[in-house]
């Protein structure tokens, strides 16, 4: 079987996620200072947050 630490034993999880065509990444987003609260939030290649319209990062499970 091998160990769940491997890339390559993760399977479909493991599948790069985009938006608008860029990969992203998941980062965990602290906004409790802003009111936003903490959860798992996108960022790109560059190491920016991925942004919604409103300005908001965009969280990893509505990508």
């Amino acid at each position: 079987m091998g160990s769940k630490n491997n890339p390559k034993n993760r399977g479909a999880v493991a599948v790069e996620k985009l938006f608008d065509g860029k990969k992203v990444k998941p980062v965990l987003y602290v906004g409790s200072n802003v009111g936003h609260g903490r959860y798992i939030a996108a960022q790109d290649d560059g190491g920016k947050l991925v942004n919604d319209h409103a300005g908001r990062p965009v969280a990893w499970r509505d990508i």
